[in-house]
């Protein structure tokens, strides 16, 4: 037996991606405005975080796996070179010349952020390593800065590189993995993460997301032609839903494709930001929501490929909930019992979207 189920991927040189006190902040309906508050993605409150689950004896639990800076290389799976260095530049506060890239106005660089984004990356494939070598069931990793939002070329959304996407293609390439799934419950679509893996068969990506949102993508007709079609599930929800209608398109979409995709490796990436405190999204999850999400994960996961799972950090805007959110589901990946899943009540405002999202999927994917 293992001495730990779970790991847990900190460093401290994901701290060096300091926001600082920017003022241009990204509203519940997408516009920009300005405030005299830091920077939602601010520093502190990755810090708080570390500190909290220490505090909560969390991490005295959970294998320490520490995280390296990925290669250029490695990197370069999704990223283009050009990209790369220029993400390099302009984050040492020179030109990025030629038509490198981008860097939106809310996504803030400072002299530290590449090297803070190079060990994300490199957390993300430790995280990956330390599960498929058997050192722990499945891990946790408080990455900073996120991933989702980035593309090929675009630094988006708070994001740089895509550690979910460089992680997944570490785990095929490197351990011959032939079905990865991906699950995403942050508040915002992962436009990036959708786009790296839009024609694969090989990659499973299932998101639940507030829609209309920013980044303004994830319909339910974004369905690829070709080999990658029906391995795209998007799912948006109108703002206000919660618990119920969240584990209802767990019990009745996501279970049923999952289990017949039956994947090798899963991947989540765990946004807080649907949580009803957060100052951002306009969800109503709780934190025995994540715990639910999480517990069907884990549960899946168990089912199909020992247990091989890595849940990694994407946004989260409210510190409480981020705290209390994450404790939940850092609880239930290190939980030895198999604790039984309570089914998602009856929620009839959820099955409009359901019968939409069974629509476009049901050549697919077969449904009860």
């Amino acid at each position: 037996m293992r001495p730990y189920r779970t790991g847990f991927v900190f460093d401290e040189h994901f701290l060096a991606h300091d926001t600082g006190m920017e003022n241009i902040v990204v509203m519940r309906d997408g516009s920009f405005a300005i405030s005299p508050e830091p920077h939602p993605s601010s520093v502190f409150i990755t810090q708080r975080i570390k500190e909290f689950l220490d505090g909560s004896g969390l991490t005295a639990r959970m294998l320490p796996i520490a995280a390296r800076a990925a290669s250029e290389e490695e990197i370069a799976v999704y990223h283009t070179h050009d990209y790369i260095a220029g993400i390099r530049a302009y984050a040492a506060g020179g030109p990025a010349k030629g038509s490198w890239g981008e860097v939106d106005k809310d996504t803030v660089l400072s002299s530290g952020s590449f090297e803070a984004a190079l060990y994300a990356a490199g957390g993300a494939i430790n995280a990956v390593k330390a599960v498929m070598e058997e050192q722990v069931r499945n891990v946790y990793a408080l990455l900073r800065p996120p991933d989702h939002h980035a593309t090929s070329n675009k630094a988006l959304g708070f994001c740089i590189f895509n550690n979910t996407a460089i992680a997944a293609h570490y785990a095929r390439n490197i351990y011959g993995l032939e079905r990865i799934m991906i699950v995403d419950w942050d508040v915002h679509h992962g436009n990036g993460t959708q786009e790296l893996f839009y024609a694969s068969p090989h990659v499973l990506y299932m998101s639940l997301h507030q829609y209309p949102f920013y980044p303004g993508t994830g319909l339910f007709d974004e369905i690829v032609v070709g080999a990658g079609a029906g391995y795209t599930v998007n799912v948006p929800l109108p703002v206000s839903f919660g618990d119920d209608e969240y584990l209802r398109v767990f019990d009745d979409l996501l279970m049923p494709i999952a289990r017949q995709f039956n994947p090798e490796f899963v991947l989540i990436s765990s946004g807080f930001d649907c949580h009803y405190r957060d100052p951002l999204g306009g969800m109503r999850v709780t934190e025995r929501g994540f715990l639910a999400m999480a517990r069907r994960m884990k549960r899946l996961a168990a089912e199909c490929c020992n247990g091989r799972m890595v849940a990694a950090l994407e946004g989260g805007y409210d510190l409480k909930a981020l705290a209390d959110s994450g404790r939940e589901v850092i609880d239930e990946l290190g939980r030895e019992a198999d604790e039984p899943i309570t089914p998602a009540p009856a929620c009839a405002r959820i099955l409009p979207i359901l019968q939409r999202a069974r629509y476009f999927h049901d050549e697919f994917w077969k449904f009860q």
